[in-house]
């Protein structure tokens, strides 16, 4: 995907981690690294920003941030979540399980959301046009074993 984005400078994709190499982490905010920080600020302010409505209520910072270390390709990455889902999931949790939240989440993010076909949704911000932060999470209840034997249905 970098060398794609170098050539033609795509700034979106999608890809597959390879498979068992998913460790979802967290880490408290104030240890991200000065770039972490900075994008996470950059994706706040866009999502709190609206050109047809009046200004939203800011959103809250995030306490901790989440992340997964991976391979694609069989070359290591770590890539921390820059997606509003997973620091809602963290909130609604610390309001449900109080102290358990950060092992719940592990739970889900590090167990169950990986075993339904996990791929990240890939994208740069102008600020950074040749670094790649996850925006989203793609997951489905489908096998990747079984896409990859039904692909072979449609080959000449």
């Amino acid at each position: 995907m970098h060398e794609d984005n170098v050539a033609t400078n795509r700034s979106l994709g999608i890809i597959r981690p390879d498979a068992g190499s998913l460790k979802f982490f967290h880490k408290p905010a104030k240890e991200a690294d000065v770039e972490d920080r900075q994008v996470a600020e950059q994706v706040l302010q866009m999502q709190q920003s609206s050109l047809l409505e009046q200004p939203l209520t800011p959103l809250e910072k995030p306490e901790y941030f989440f992340g997964y270390r991976y391979t694609s390709s069989g070359r290591p990455h770590t890539h921390i979540i820059h997606d509003w889902e997973v620091q809602e999931a963290y909130r609604q949790y610390r309001r449900r399980y109080d102290d358990g939240a950060l092992s719940q989440l592990a739970n889900e993010y590090g167990t169950a959301i990986p075993g339904r076909n996990l791929h990240f949704i890939m994208g740069t911000m102008a600020a950074h046009p040749r670094t790649f932060i996850v925006i989203g999470l793609l997951r489905s209840g489908f096998d990747p074993t079984e896409l990859d034997r039904q692909s072979d249905l449609f080959s000449n």
